[in-house]
């Protein structure tokens, strides 16, 4: 019976470690944006990542929404799909990590 208890401990351990994945949500500010044929370009260069869920971009604004899974990406990776499109960007903080920031 310890041995069945054991074996289960083990595999729901080692089923549950890919939860530990997170999908994340990051907002860059995005240079060179000038028009809205700017936004299909920055939409594709952030959509061909792996792992890349969800792109939302704003001209007006000069920002791209970011959701991906940060077990397959990370926020250098989408800086970089960017600036090779033609479109620099960096990780834009909020108003509320400014706030903190001082």
């Amino acid at each position: 019976m310890k041995f069945i208890k054991a074996a289960v401990i083990a595999t729901l351990a080692a089923t549950s470690v890919p939860a530990l994945a997170a999908v994340r949500t990051v907002t860059l500010a995005v240079d060179n944006m000038t028009c809205v044929t700017c936004v299909p370009m920055v939409k594709k260069s952030l959509s061909q990542i792996r792992g890349v869920k969800r792109v939302a971009v704003s001209v007006e604004a000069k920002t791209a929404t970011v959701v991906y899974d940060d077990k397959a990406t990370n926020v250098a990776e989408l800086v970089k799909a960017t600036t090779n499109a033609g479109y620099p960007s960096r990780l834009k903080r909020s108003a509320s990590q400014q706030r903190r920031a001082r």
